[in-house]
């Protein structure tokens, strides 16, 4: 039988453990962590993920390695926000990929982990050829008398959550989607290197980003943000060549604005939230320099609107039922209009007042934008002003939180800290 050390963190053994990839961390995964974190409580035991580094097909098809979405680092810290108390991270050899399912478990979970528990969605498989299923996980941790959950994979819009389709998204320059399936913005980390200076000439100096080491999405102009020095800046991220200058090399350059500074040299992440437009030639450097600061007005906008709640003003029977059936299709007057009305945090006591008033049934949902990707559009109201759309339902899992809204007989009463939260 082949052996594999891990390093194990401690407190990390006789824990609730998972394995997989877990590449992106997405929200498929995060249901997952969220079952982990349940039943490691109930065992009184830390919640652990085994993952593994480089993927396995890295080393199984070496001609066409599959990009990935996080690094370890990236991928650590989101599996820590979503619940894990530890992260080990399992180096892929050709030995390990040689072990059976039935070593790869006796090895790994029983004697390196002691695992009181594990948790895996129903496609899971393990051991040399993925021969191994959730049937025989369970079957062998039945023998070890380890807890063993299988849990119901997650779907939006009648297809599973998978970093396969992330990977699709990305590839086809669809970032806002791929950002709604991730629950969480893809992050590009490099290093600052120096580039022609066009971009300053011109009034707008990028950062160029180098060493890239996750999947980059097709060429075009995104909205993202960057945190420097603790300051976080809308950033205009162009990716691909520079026609306008023929220069043809595939470049990373991102525009942080209101950013003054130095970065060569240093690393930079940049977390991209959506696309904004394909790239193009123009005949001259005044139409650049035009399309550029209606880039990054553009950029400012949708990072505005991804970052903050929107807000739906509903009665509770209604949210009542969507809470049971996962997902809510809207009102009445929803319905009737083919999407989902909500407001921002400004609209939302014009929305009660006009809309609302008397009725003493109401709760106040905070939705992260996020989750919605591309179905949401901001479109005109009746009255002119821009309102935030959804078409289609409304997953209960995109709720940050939900708070009563009860008529005091001349006015809703929102709660004072009701539009205080971000969306991420």
């Amino acid at each position: 039988m082949s052996h594999v050390e891990l390093d194990i963190p401690a407190g990390a053994q006789q824990g609730v453990v998972t394995v997989g990839n877990f590449d992106g961390v997405h929200r498929g995964h995060q249901q997952m962590l969220r079952t982990l974190r349940v039943i490691a409580d109930r065992h009184s035991a830390p919640a652990v993920v085994v993952t593994f580094d480089p993927h396995p097909l890295s080393l199984l098809r070496p001609d066409a390695p599959l990009p990935r979405l996080t690094s370890i680092a990236r991928r650590t810290e989101l599996l820590l926000a979503a619940g894990a108390d530890a992260v080990v991270v399992l180096p892929v050899t050709h030995d390990l990929l040689r072990m059976s399912a039935t070593d790869f478990f006796h090895e790994v979970v029983v004697r390196q982990l002691s695992a009181n528990g594990v948790v895996e969605g129903p496609n899971f498989h393990f051991g040399r050829d993925r021969q191994g299923d959730v049937a025989l996980l369970q079957s062998l941790c039945e023998e070890q008398d380890i807890d063993c959950q299988i849990i119901a994979a997650v779907e939006t819009t009648g297809q599973l959550i998978s970093s396969s389709r992330i990977r699709r998204l990305l590839g086809e320059g669809r970032v806002l989607d791929a950002c709604a399936l991730s629950g969480h913005a893809h992050r590009i980390s490099g290093v600052v290197s120096r580039g022609a200076g066009r971009g300053r000439s011109i009034g707008f100096p990028t950062a160029n980003l180098n060493e890239i080491a996750v999947m980059l999405p097709s060429h075009g102009v995104y909205a993202g943000t960057a945190n420097v020095g603790g300051t976080r800046y809308v950033a205009a991220v162009s990716l691909g060549p520079n026609p306008t200058f023929e220069d043809n090399r595939l470049k990373v350059e991102c525009f942080l604005d209101g950013f003054h500074g130095d970065l060569y040299g240093q690393d930079l992440s940049v977390d991209l939230l959506s696309e904004i437009r394909p790239l193009q030639s123009f005949d001259t450097v005044d139409e650049l320099k035009n399309q550029i600061q209606s880039d990054v007005a553009k950029c400012r906008t949708v990072v505005h609107r991804l970052r903050r709640p929107i807000y739906k003003i509903c009665r509770r029977s209604e949210w009542s039922a969507a809470n049971d059936d996962g997902s809510y299709r809207g009102s009445d007057v929803d319905l009737a209009d083919g999407f989902i009305h909500f407001s921002t945090a400004e609209q939302a006591h014009g929305t009660a007042r006009r809309h609302f008033a008397n009725q003493t049934d109401l709760v106040l949902v905070a939705v992260n934008p996020l989750l919605l990707g591309s179905a949401l559009k901001w479109e005109p109201s009746r009255g002119g002003d821009l309102f935030p759309h959804l078409y289609g339902d409304l997953s209960v899992k995109a709720c940050i939180r939900i708070d009563d809204l009860p008529w005091d007989g001349q006015e809703h009463l929102f709660p004072s800290d009701a539009f205080s939260n971000s969306a991420g």
